[in-house]
């Protein structure tokens, strides 16, 4: 075969490969489903009519929403065929179009709804009322049918017709159900706030099993109430119905639910206790109020509700759980208001000792023996002796958490005795022994800062660097504070000299010994003039003089931070810290009630401004 032949016998090979391949092509299309490429064209049909909506492109998005309507008779294409007529103002088209979907069979609300709508844009209400109160006319007894009219309506923003949908369904005796659920997410949606509740209460009524729902739908509005008006609002008629139906219970247990929303907590107590005189058998609701006002520090709330209980006498089951909170409740108080009476401190010490005489050594006590042991060693001095109670509370079958809880106690008291690294032991193991939960996080800080007292920086700061960046943000402020001022001094004396003085003084106000830390401090406000560092010496000296019950000079130093120096991160804690100094010490409720309000005002991002607002509120009268 010479070299023309072979040229030519190539040239047939490859012809005839490509002819194979172009067949299977077309083969493989000709097996591909004919539904499948319709889909395919529907999807890319689809997506080329949003685009030219989007882009306002009516009358290219026309023809194709027309053209897929026409095909497949969805809702949604439909309503974007209508859309693309009303754009281009085409209404008689639009008229013309629902006319002939009604004649065709589809004779639903929305279709009515759609033709009313389309006599409006058209200038012709009379048609469009007519049509409109027709379809009301004829609604049928059906609770499904009833809503979808609504909605109709809504979604045309004809918001008293839907209103007018409801009415009548309300009154059709063979539903027998009033839409107050319907109405009352109705007139939240146009505003009319007060007739909202109103009928949010009245659907309680009608179920009161629904009460999980309708605080979900309060809390809500709640949160969108910026100007406080759903909050006044609902405040007043939950008293207003709580008062004039007290066998209600479901009120009183929504008008619970709403102070604590609004960290009420004394109206949340009263009602409570209300509820318990009138029906009985609610102490464990006291109990666990009083446990949350604990936890919010309100104390004298919590004794009074713990008092209430303690009151009923041993035959109630909850007895003891009311005598061991009032316990706890007083020391909290005592601390809280520093108290410094040592005759108060004794009687309430032979009070709990009275108390585990009576209760025992067990679960229910452990938690007293915490506040028994600090009440021996801060306030009488008797630190090993307030050791020893701890100790015994180890010995108990306690739960991780509260094994820990009292390990980090016992910890303190040790570092309170200067046994510092027993003290540094005992918080790693709470660390270590309760990973993720809070308390680790506090113990890894109360380590920190032991590390600080006894001059370990490098040490102190690394950990503080990993606490930074903690769940708390109390901790995660608490951090980012010592951190700072171990950087703060440092940068201002490189020896480290000053800030192991400080140091020092911070461990003396630790131990209870603020006379020492005053003149510790006193020497450091001579030596060290810098404007960085004076912050730090009045925050110390103003907590000291507060703790010795000096509430004026206290005052006079934390004012002396946020006014001389506003720019310092101790600002906002400082005018917080006068604030209740004002309100709840030196009782100038005008000066709190200003300074809470120049916290959040001016220090809006700070962590304390959240608690300003809301005891702001408190003094100006808005929780009743």
């Amino acid at each position: 075969m010479n070299s023309q032949e072979i040229k030519y016998f190539i040239f047939i090979k490859i012809l005839i490969v490509c002819l194979l391949s172009c067949s299977s092509v077309i083969f493989a299309q000709n097996l591909q489903p004919p539904s499948m490429q319709a889909q395919q064209q529907r999807m890319t049909d689809e997506a080329l009519a949003g685009e030219f909506y989007r882009s306002q492109e009516y009358d290219k998005a026309l023809e194709l929403y027309s053209k897929l309507f026409d095909r497949y008779k969805t809702q949604y294409y439909f309503s974007n065929y209508m859309s693309c007529l009303i754009q281009l103002n085409r209404l008689k088209e639009a008229e013309q179009l629902i006319k002939k979907q009604i004649r065709g069979g589809s004779n639903d609300f929305q279709m009515s709804v759609e033709l009313g709508y389309i006599y409006q844009l058209m200038g012709e209400k009379n048609k469009a009322v007519r049509t409109y109160d027709k379809i009301i006319e004829d609604l049928p007894a059906d609770k499904n049918q009833i809503n979808m009219a609504a909605n109709a309506f809504r979604n045309k923003n004809l918001d008293d017709y839907a209103l007018k949908v409801y009415e009548k369904g309300s009154s059709l005796p063979e539903i027998n159900y009033p839409f107050y659920l319907e109405k009352a997410g109705l007139y939240q949606m146009t505003g009319d706030l007060s007739k909202s509740l109103d009928y949010y209460l009245l659907h309680l009524d009608f179920q009161p099993d629904h009460i999980d729902l309708v605080k979900n739908r309060l809390q809500n509005m709640l949160l969108a109430d910026g100007n406080q008006n759903v909050t006044d609002l609902l405040r007043g008629k939950l008293l207003s119905r709580a008062q004039s139906e007290p066998d209600n219970e479901t009120y009183s247990m929504l008008l619970i639910w709403f102070s604590l929303q609004q960290k009420d907590f004394e109206m949340a107590m009263r009602q409570a206790q209300a509820i318990d005189r009138r029906l009985g058998d609610r102490e464990v609701q006291i109990i666990e109020l009083s446990g949350i006002c604990i936890a919010n520090q309100q104390y004298e709330t919590a004794l009074s509700g713990y008092t209430y209980i303690e009151k009923k006498g041993k035959n109630s089951a909850y007895y003891f759980y009311g005598l061991s909170g009032s316990l706890k409740s007083k020391y909290l108080i005592a601390e809280q208001q520093h108290i410094s009476d040592q005759k108060y401190f004794t009687k309430l010490s032979g009070e709990i000792k009275s108390g585990f005489e009576m209760m025992g050594w067990n679960r229910e006590t452990w938690e007293l023996s915490i506040i028994q042991a600090q009440l021996l060693a801060y306030k009488l001095n008797l630190t090993d002796e307030g050791i020893s109670y701890l100790e015994k509370a180890l010995t108990l079958p306690l739960q991780p958490l509260e094994t820990a809880e009292v390990k980090m106690h016992l910890a303190d008291l040790l570092l309170f005795k200067n046994d510092v690294w027993e003290a540094t032991l005992l918080y790693s193991q709470v660390e270590k022994s309760m990973k993720n939960e809070p308390i680790a996080h506090e113990a890894k800080f109360r380590n920190a800062r032991l590390r600080y007292f006894i001059g370990e920086y490098a040490w102190s700061v690394t950990m503080l660097d990993v606490l930074k960046a903690a769940t708390s943000k109390l901790i995660a402020n608490d951090a980012l504070g010592l951190s700072m001022l171990i950087h703060d001094f440092l940068i201002e004396d490189t020896t480290g000299i000053s800030l192991k003085a400080f140091a020092k003084g911070d461990l003396l106000i630790f131990q209870k010994k603020e006379n020492e830390s005053l003149v510790i401090l006193d020497s450091l406000m001579l030596d060290m003039k810098s404007a960085a560092l004076q912050p730090y010496f009045l925050m110390r000296k103003a907590e000291i003089f507060d703790n010795l019950g000096q509430y004026v000079l206290s005052d006079s130093l934390f004012k002396e931070v946020y006014t001389r120096f506003n720019e310092s991160y101790q600002a906002d804690d400082a005018i917080l810290r006068s604030a209740l100094l004002n309100e709840l010490k030196i009782n100038n409720i005008t000066e709190a009630q200003r300074l809470y309000e120049l916290l959040f005002e001016q220090y809006p991002s700070s962590i304390f401004a959240n608690e300003a607002r809301r005891k702001y509120r408190l003094l100006r009268g808005d929780i009743l």
